[in-house]
């Protein structure tokens, strides 16, 4: 098994899923750095976090983004620009806002190799 996978081979396996092209964006604020994988139509301006709900995102107009975002790696998830496979597997990095089952996991293990 893989340790680490690059932010395009993860971009490549959330498409596969999902079945339509993504985007990659990152954005940041004062406390945060996110990476997030978004599908061409939603259009994320910044976001804020929440102790109770997890990450909020908005647009431009300021009005909270109520459809899912594909992916969301957060910036300690991240070493030298590569995903640790032990942070998705942990449920850091997720998919739709879910971890992965394992066998997603032995799926994007088989898609890297």
């Amino acid at each position: 098994m893989q340790d680490n996978i690059s932010i395009l081979e993860w971009k490549v396996f959330v498409e596969k899923k999902r079945k339509k092209k993504m985007l990659v964006k990152l954005i940041w604020s004062d406390t945060d750095k996110l990476t997030l994988i978004i599908s061409p139509n939603i259009k994320v301006n910044s976001f804020i976090i929440d102790e109770k709900e997890g990450f909020l995102f908005y647009d431009i107009e300021g009005k909270q983004i109520t459809d899912p975002i594909p992916s969301i790696i957060p910036g300690s998830a991240l070493i030298d620009g590569q995903i640790p496979v032990k942070a998705i597997s942990d449920g850091n990095v997720t998919l739709y806002g879910k971890s992965l089952s394992n066998q997603e996991i032995d799926e994007l293990n088989q898609s890297i190799h």
